[in-house]
């Protein structure tokens, strides 16, 4: 008897055909996984970048242990409360505001660079923390704060005031939230690792002032996503480094070079609207269209008479939201539909300091990204 050899049928190749393509196609998702992602962070000086950063580490990484906050947070937390102090009353005596100020004794010293001199780096919130908290609520002090966008002092420092007497505790560990707060200047490029569902992840947090980003050019090569990041309330504000700048003018500026520059023509563009919380507090009492830049804002306008849930005040905040978003966005690239580039733009309104807020959407940025890689690669 010969032996048949068995036909195999249309639906069997079909079949198999299908069974070969996943097995390419797993392969070539395991070798896409196995590559670095190379993500640049980048954005204007106190953009609040850096704090992005913190909230990846606390998501992905490993957060900050007891031992770190003490050791290397809570000196820089004491530091920037001294720096703001400092500022506010140097700001007070230069408006001519002196009159106004009842904590006289304090008030001298915060302006006297000898006793500046001798905060280092360990200072004694016992000792100082007092001091701090009298001029907190000094008449003269507050009214320089109102003024607070003519001279260069972090708005989201004020939580530090109004919790002093904790921070002055000789057993106070600073919390995650302190910690998202603290401002610590990016000087050159701080490179962060992290392992994010069996994916690595390398980010470039690059130092945001003038003087820092000749240094960026470095990070440009093979970047999988550029996160750039904008302080939507600075609106009224100007930079520390030209005072007749002002920076959400910088950062459009800053952001309009790099969504159009084809360097980055393969790499996802995500753009963070920061601190959205201090924007919804701001506009409360100072209009978008009561600066001069932004008299062209013709949205809906927060009424202090109605609550904040109100609609009307819920309008306001998107409206304005909206208006700053659209100005980021190059006429050049404006009809080209939802995308707008042909790797994609995505927005964000964040609140950096706030995990709530910020997990899902980093856990959004992270789809994204993986998302544009695959379909770079030809996977999806």
């Amino acid at each position: 008897m010969g032996l048949c050899a068995s036909k195999m049928t249309d639906e069997e190749r079909r079949m198999k055909e299908h069974s070969a393509g996943i097995d390419r196609d797993q392969r070539k998702l395991e070798k896409k996984q196995g590559e670095i992602m190379k993500l640049l962070l980048l954005g204007a000086g106190e953009s609040g970048k850096t704090t992005v950063l913190k909230q990846m580490e606390i998501i992905y990484g490993t957060g900050f242990s007891d031992e770190r906050k003490i050791n290397f947070w809570l000196p820089r937390i004491r530091q920037n409360i001294i720096v703001a102090m400092r500022a506010i009353c140097t700001a007070v005596d230069e408006k001519g505001l002196t009159d106004m100020v009842e904590a006289t004794t304090e008030f001298e010293e915060f302006l006297s660079d000898e006793t500046m001199g001798s905060y280092g780096h360990d200072i004694d919130m016992e000792e100082v923390g007092p001091k701090v908290q009298q001029l907190w609520m000094d008449p003269g002090v507050q009214k320089a704060w109102e003024l607070r966008a003519d001279y260069q002092v972090i708005e989201s420092h004020v939580k530090y005031f109004e919790r002093l007497d904790e921070i002055s505790d000789p057993d106070y560990i600073p919390t995650t939230d302190d910690v998202l707060l603290c401002r610590s200047r990016t000087v050159g490029i701080v490179e962060t690792h992290l392992m994010i569902d069996n994916q690595e992840y390398h980010i470039y947090d690059v130092g945001g002032q003038r003087n820092e980003r000749r240094k960026w050019i470095h990070c440009f090569s093979d970047v999988t996503s550029v996160l750039f990041v904008a302080g939507i309330s600075e609106f009224d504000q100007v930079l520390f480094e030209d005072k007749d700048q002002n920076r959400i003018v910088e950062a459009i500026e800053l952001f309009s070079q790099f969504v159009t520059q084809v360097t980055f023509e393969d790499s996802s563009m995500i753009l963070f609207l920061n601190k959205r919380d201090l924007f919804e507090e701001k506009i409360k009492t100072k209009p978008i269209n009561s600066v001069k830049l932004w008299e062209d804002y013709s949205g809906a306008q927060y009424d202090n008479n109605l609550p904040p849930e109100h609609g009307n005040n819920r309008k306001a905040v998107a409206d304005g939201q909206e208006y700053f978003y659209m100005k980021f966005i190059p006429e050049e690239i404006r009809g080209l539909g939802p995308n707008m580039r042909r790797k994609g733009l995505f927005k964000h309104f964040t609140c950096a300091t706030d995990t709530e807020n910020m997990k899902p959407i980093v856990d959004a940025c992270k789809e994204t990204i993986l998302k544009q890689s695959l379909e770079e690669s030809g996977f999806m």
